[in-house]
């Protein structure tokens, strides 16, 4: 648990919280962008009451008939939208609320060094090439994505709340609990059962990604860098269905 508890930093030392993490090789930091993790798990359930009033704001709308049943069931893009940003400002809120303290930094919101970025690019294309291989093998074919439903959600706010929530968020809070590795596994389930996958190859395949990012997370320091790993997959599956090969 000891060198678990070497993964994340605060940006201060002499105000290091008992839980606080920071991540070392050796004697040295390794790519980390010092931060501060100052929430717990109340803060996580204020999340999901958040998730579930946004939920119930929207059936409420499909009551009074300001919404269709059928766009809840399948959102469009600016509903999708919607929901995505309300989540991101919920996060911040809550946590600035309660703590008064700088809130995307502590996230992980952080510039990458270089060697992350590009371990980030090329693990988002070699994730997606995995799974086209699987998919040509399986003879399954994906569900088709409309190219602005790509850009908005497929590689900026999907990428963006999911990551800010499992690996900016939900990660470092566990890692005091569980350590670091079983943490980042931890993520990974919960992010695949996210995702709601039909078939167990589906759950592996979720689950993989899931611990690709949060590797880069604990290993970069930065949340960023694990959006970008996100959004550069999906981005490649996305130029694959669109080569239609």
């Amino acid at each position: 648990m000891a060198q678990d508890e070497d993964r994340f930093s605060t940006e201060d030392n002499r105000c290091r919280e008992p839980g606080e993490l920071l991540q070392t090789h050796g004697e040295r930091l390794v790519g980390i962008q010092k931060q501060h993790i100052y929430w717990d798990y109340e803060d996580i359930g204020y999340f999901f009451l958040s998730t579930f009033l946004l939920g119930l704001l929207l059936h409420s709308a499909v009551r009074l008939d300001l919404l269709s049943p059928l766009a809840l069931s399948q959102p469009a893009l600016p509903l999708q939208a919607f929901v995505s940003l309300s989540l991101i400002v919920c996060l911040h809120t809550i946590l600035k609320i309660r703590y008064r303290r700088p809130v995307w930094r502590a996230l992980g919101w952080t510039r990458p060094r270089s060697k992350h970025a590009v371990h980030a690019v090329v693990g988002g294309v070699f994730l997606a090439a995995a799974v086209i291989l699987f998919l040509h093998w399986t003879n399954w074919s994906m569900p088709k994505i409309r190219f602005w439903e790509l850009v908005l959600l497929g590689a900026l706010l999907g990428p963006t709340l999911e990551e800010t929530f499992f690996r900016g968020f939900l990660l470092p809070t566990v890692s005091r609990t569980t350590g670091v590795p079983l943490a980042v596994l931890v993520c990974a389930l919960l992010f695949a059962a996210l995702h709601k996958p039909p078939t167990a190859a589906q759950w592996v395949s979720f689950t993989i990604t899931g611990l690709a990012y949060g590797w880069i997370r604990v290993n970069s320091g930065s949340t960023t860098a694990a959006i970008l790993m996100h959004a550069v997959y999906n981005l490649t599956l996305f130029l694959y269905q669109l080569t239609g090969t």
